[in-house]
């Protein structure tokens, strides 16, 4: 299916968006955020769309949030219209790490939001043939039951992350999610201040994380079709699955996630590639991008006889560990072809150069390979192993 026969977004998209102004204090957007089920907030000046909130950025360290106004957190937006396919809002919305995005018209003004489940939906084929462990995130941070609140929401903060699986003697007890800490944490102190509680409890940062975790989960498994994953998320109205295997936690899905296989009907190509980028990062210039796609097309000037057809991955978040302003960055690197599927990390002080770390791991083991399918193809594995761990 090409992208030119993919719904448009006008067909799928969502008029009943929540908006805040611009000049609204964040208090504001903390308490539509626990009153409503919405995914963003579309933050609007002079009736034009500024950018979104989410809820991510009522978590910041030190941020009044009387006092703070909305535009300081707005998160820009990527432009998207009625007229667009499905899959380049598909691909705008997991390159800025949305889950949700606002529509516009040709003057600029808010007509909509399109959701993830809003464009999986539309379009089952693409995921009929897609495993759930095709697109899911490995090895997911967790957190213990017994945990404090406070504890949980630095994780959040720090790795960037909007859910915690809930662990207890190895097992999976629940999941803790951002919205629950706006709704029974920020939204009842929210409330107290303009008087509006009654007999509500207020959990403090020392309250244990089984006390606002939901149990049981709503769990996937890794081998299963992605369709059907993505259909108990819309039944469940869940922004993410637990993907376990037997007794072990092995990943989590989001929705995120989910827009990968449709998002790669509409990326650009590089010698034959599909490349995708998504960010979980403060600021992103247009210099940056620039920089790490000129690393990329260096990667695949050089190994395009080798890899074939198919996508690269990338995906970037920030590390705690700074220098100055500047944190350091981590780079996961994920090859899908018709003849490799190849995963390795790397860190660095840049975009380009977090990339760098982890292509050049990727060459390692290409050439790894390269030269053993000559003579030596029964140590194939072990060496891969070797090169991925040096």
């Amino acid at each position: 299916m090409g992208a030119r026969e993919l719904p448009k977004v006008g067909e799928v998209m969502r008029r009943d968006f929540v908006p805040i102004d611009a000049d609204e204090p964040l208090i504001k957007a903390a308490s539509l955020f626990s009153e409503t089920d919405a995914d963003v907030l579309v933050v609007v000046s002079g009736g034009k769309v500024l950018g979104v909130l989410t809820e991510r950025a009522l978590l910041r360290p030190r941020v009044n949030l009387v006092q703070t106004k909305c535009r300081t957190f707005a998160v820009p937006s990527p432009r998207i219209t009625p007229d667009d396919a499905v899959s380049r809002a598909a691909r705008l919305m997991r390159e800025n790490n949305l889950k949700a995005a606002p529509v516009v018209n040709e003057r600029d003004e808010p007509v909509g939001v399109v959701g993830v489940l809003d464009l999986v939906t539309s379009v089952p084929d693409v995921f009929s043939r897609i495993k759930v462990r095709d697109v899911m995130t490995s090895d997911p941070i967790t957190v213990s039951a017994d945990d404090s609140i406070g504890r949980a929401i630095a994780l959040m903060r720090d790795e960037g992350i909007s859910r915690l699986p809930v662990v207890e003697d190895g097992r999976l007890v629940g999941i803790l999610t951002l919205h629950d800490v706006i709704v029974k944490v920020l939204g009842p102190r929210v409330r107290a201040t303009i008087g509006e509680v009654s007999g509500e409890k207020i959990y403090t940062l020392g309250n244990r994380v089984r006390e606002l975790m939901h149990s049981p989960v709503i769990t996937a498994r890794s081998d299963e079709p992605l369709i059907e994953a993505v259909r108990r998320m819309a039944h469940h109205d869940v922004s993410s699955l637990v993907v376990v295997d037997g007794d072990r936690i092995s990943g989590i899905l989001t929705r995120t996630d989910v827009l990968e296989p449709l998002a790669a009907l509409d990326v650009r190509e590089e010698e034959g590639i599909s490349v995708q980028v998504t960010y979980k990062l403060t600021n992103v210039s247009d210099r940056d991008k620039e920089e790490l796609m000129e690393a990329v097309r260096s990667f695949l000037r050089r190994y395009r006889e080798t890899i074939g057809v198919g996508t690269l991955t990338l995906h970037f978040k920030e590390h705690r560990e700074k220098h100055g302003d500047v944190h350091l960055i981590h780079c996961r690197a994920r090859l899908n072809t018709d003849s490799w599927r190849l995963v390795a990390v790397g860190e660095g002080w840049s975009l380009a150069l977090a990339a760098k770390a982890a292509l050049s791991r990727i060459e390692r083991q290409l050439t790894v390979s390269k030269e053993l399918a000559r003579s030596y193809e029964l140590l194939r594995e072990d060496l891969l192993e070797l090169a991925e761990r040096y």
